[in-house]
């Protein structure tokens, strides 16, 4: 504590220095995090597109309905290490409404295993005869809402509540969808999310062994690797720039602030050597410089990092990320201290007798 009450008097005695240091940091912050941290942005926003067009989904076929794809195998999918969710679909049947048996059909889908997050819907119970609708099938059979009765050629069903799909799902948009009866146990499609793009391969694998399919050569598996590699490109380029841009940013600013206190240990190089000839160690001077060298930049930092950070989401109407604001500050911060650590050494090793010998 009595080197940080020491570091504060000598802060307000060189208020001139300090400014200077907390102006640099300032900078160092208001420069990356207009510049970097709006790259930062884009890639994210780049990169949730990319996810959204389905960089972790595999969907496994069932081409001819020959290759025995059981649905009990949903819920042993589901405990795999790496999936989020799998869930499996029947064949379509086209259905037409009861109220115009001669407009245009839409097909119904067989469900097995839990809905994903990814189908939002009511919590109206759906059955073997009790449907859900989604916004172009309700379109594509003409129903003012989406209750109502259809009809395939064989069988009848209820439909008690919409539905809608996201990606990777959206084309069940298109579509009814029903729970299986118990006769009703062979899947034509199982659709996997994994939890993460680089673990759909390994994923892949997986459910293969866990699915066990009677005749492996009627499955077809669709993944997306490469996307997933797309992804992984896009992101290894825009992080490479920001490292780059962040490397360059922060090494200006080391140099600046490395001048700057070596300038503010030469002024003050008789009231350092008199510290030193009453007893003040050498760690201790080194201490006490770069502890104020630490508190400028902190208040510096926090100041560049508030304006900008007000400035991109008031003026420019866009966001900064808040994390990446935080660990920027905290960096330069850092280096800022690093930087004073030369200067603070040839003060701590200056003859103390020699210094105050100079008039």
């Amino acid at each position: 504590m009595k080197l940080v009450g020491e570091s504060l008097r000598s802060i307000l005695s060189q208020p001139i220095a300090s400014t200077v240091t907390g102006l640099i940091v300032a900078g160092v912050c208001a420069t990356i995090l207009s510049t970097t941290g709006q790259t930062v942005q884009a890639e994210t926003q780049v990169l949730s597109r990319i996810d959204a067009a389905g960089t972790r989904s595999i969907i496994i076929s069932d081409r001819d309905g020959t290759a025995g794809l059981h649905a009990d195998a949903v819920d042993r999918l589901n405990r795999v290490s790496g999936i989020e969710w799998a869930f499996g679909l029947g064949p379509a049947d086209d259905v037409r409404s009861v109220g115009n048996p001669g407009g245009n059909p839409a097909p119904i889908r067989v469900t097995y295993g839990t809905l994903p997050p990814q189908l939002t819907h009511t919590d109206a119970d759906i059955g073997p005869d009790r449907a859900l609708i989604g916004p172009m099938a309700q379109s594509t059979l003409g129903l003012q809402v989406p209750i109502g009765g259809v009809a395939s050629d064989d069988s009848e069903y209820a439909v008690v509540a919409p539905f809608g799909a996201e990606d990777p799902l959206s084309f069940l948009n298109r579509s009814l969808i029903r729970r299986a009866r118990p006769d009703e146990t062979a899947m034509r499609s199982i659709h996997i999310l994994a939890n993460e793009p680089g673990q759909v391969p390994a994923v892949a694998e997986a459910a293969m062994l866990v699915l066990g399919p009677e005749d492996i050569t009627g499955v077809s598996v669709q993944t997306s690797e490469t996307l997933a590699d797309v992804r992984a490109a896009v992101s290894g380029e825009l992080g490479r720039f920001s490292r780059d841009l962040i490397t360059l940013v922060l090494g200006a600013g080391l140099a600046l602030t490395a001048l700057n206190v070596y300038g503010s240990v030469n002024s003050r190089r008789r009231d350092l050597g008199r510290r030193r000839a009453l007893g003040a160690s050498r760690p201790t001077i080194v201490g006490l410089i770069a502890l104020q060298t630490a508190i400028a930049a902190t208040v510096g930092a926090a100041i560049g990092s508030l304006v900008t950070t007000t400035v991109f989401i008031t003026a420019l109407n866009d966001g900064v990320n808040l994390e990446f604001a935080a660990a920027i500050a905290v960096l330069a911060v850092l280096a800022a201290t690093v930087a004073a650590i030369p200067p603070a050494l040839i003060a701590a090793y200056r003859d103390p007798v020699r210094v105050l010998r100079v008039p």
